[in-house]
């Protein structure tokens, strides 16, 4: 390639197998500088951020409406080159991390700049990609020469939230309905469940417990549903959109039959998390309901919670004490399920208050030049570090539905076919990240 910039990377160093950084983690890496000549750099520097963008545009007749809104979370800048006689800007909302600095001269050659970034405490929402918003934590390195353009380089972390689940989020919630059958069904139904817990982490099973009592004329099939709701919120509008993550069917329930159903659900392993943050919402709802045809189905919402895999589910004695409960399940009010229409949402003091209080390493500056690209690899080519990508969210695929015991009048264990969206993802060992001019 031509030019004196021949190439700029960023490489940082994953903390774990799922390749996740949570508050008051390291990230830590390095950027890669080759010139083919001596250059003279005015800035260079790298800036650790998190951002969370809305956007959308709706019809309006002929015209179109566009809404937009935005939220900084945290942005932190080391500088590692930075010319005397250009003093540096004061920016607002920045944390500067103190690193290693260098003479703003650069021999030809390829150089190593090592970076280290600690993630402060705060309210932060997971990483996020959505149907009209997302949710961002990036690295990105920036050198600046006198005329020239701006030569940059990108990288995505995924960050989880480091909350805990407990105590009221570890309850278990129950809610009952009946319904009067008219026009083409006669009779009655009465439906009643309870289910383990409110917050579960991804891969976790939910523990349902179902007492249906079908005094109607008609067989009725007792079914489930996980729904994920998306909210976008800008400039005082909003906009919605819904997905089914899974459905179950479970066996017909005889005319005039009682019975209780125990069955398990199981979570996918790549959901996105739950998020309530300024801008951004996701939220989910399962539903246990009666199918009846040609009628409304009776139906009982229950609100859940969706954490990281690597979030603490701490133990809560109604968790390991939960049992199906018969006719008459003790009621939750305070946690039931909400009435239709009703929006769910972390309760208050789910996540952390924001408290940054980050600590950054001693600074050191000495006038030598960062330490050469041979004196750390020798003469061979840096590792081919896959970059890091995003689930696809399109790719079903299945999971059975396990049965727990049953007990009544008449007993019944679900069987059902449990057909989960699953959004597998190889997250790589390390990220390498390189853009080239």
């Amino acid at each position: 390639m031509s030019g004196t910039i021949k190439e700029l990377t960023l490489h940082y160093d994953p903390v774990n197998e799922q390749n996740t950084f949570t508050n008051g983690d390291a990230v830590e890496g390095r950027v890669f500088l080759e010139v083919s000549k001596e250059a003279n750099i005015s800035c260079f520097y790298i800036k650790c951020k998190g951002d969370a963008d809305v956007w959308w545009t709706e019809s309006n007749g002929d015209d179109n409406d566009s809404y937009s809104s935005h939220e900084r979370y945290f942005k932190l800048k080391q500088v590692f080159i930075q010319d005397p006689s250009k003093p540096a800007q004061n920016e607002p909302n920045v944390i500067l991390v103190t690193g290693e600095t260098y003479g703003n001269v650069v021999k030809p050659g390829r150089h190593v700049f090592p970076f280290s970034f600690q993630l402060p405490d705060g309210n932060f929402p997971p990483s996020f990609k959505g149907h009209h918003g997302s949710v961002k934590y990036v690295l990105q390195v920036t050198l600046e020469r006198s005329w020239k353009m701006d030569c940059t380089a990108k990288a995505e972390i995924n960050f989880v939230p480091k909350i805990g689940a407990s105590g009221p989020l570890m309850n278990p919630q129950s809610g009952a309905t009946d319904k009067n059958m008219k026009l083409f069904t006669s009779g009655s139904v009465s439906l009643r469940a309870t289910v383990d817990r409110m917050a579960y982490a991804l891969g976790d099973v939910i523990r349902v417990s179902t007492n249906i009592d079908n005094s109607s004329s008609r067989k009725l099939k007792l079914k489930y549903s996980l729904e994920q709701k998306q909210i976008f919120l800008a400039q005082g509008n909003s906009t919605r959109s819904s997905r089914t993550i899974f459905k179950v069917v479970g066996d017909p329930v005889p005319i005039g039959t009682k019975q209780i159903v125990n069955t398990d659900l199981q979570i996918p392993a790549n959901l996105e998390l739950t998020i309530d943050c300024g801008i951004i919402k996701v939220e989910y709802v399962l539903k246990v309901y009666l199918d009846v045809p040609y009628a409304r189905d009776p139906e009982i919402k229950f609100p859940v919670f969706i954490l990281s895999a690597g979030q603490s589910i701490a133990p809560w004695p109604s968790q390991s004490n939960f049992q199906p409960y018969g006719p008459n399940p003790p009621p939750q009010p305070a946690f039931g399920p909400s009435p239709p229409g009703a929006a769910f949402g972390p309760p208050a003091g789910l996540y952390p208050s924001l408290n940054p209080s980050p600590s950054y390493p001693q600074p050191i500056d000495p006038e030598d030049p960062p330490p050469s690209y041979t004196d750390i690899y020798g003469s061979g080519s840096p590792p081919p570090y896959p970059a890091m990508d995003y689930p696809d969210l399109s790719t079903p695929h299945h999971h059975p539905a396990g049965a727990g015991n049953a007990a009544g009048d008449r007993s019944n264990s679900a069987n059902p076919t449990n057909q989960i969206e699953s959004h597998p993802s190889d997250m790589p060992e390390n990220i390498y990240y390189r853009t080239r001019f």
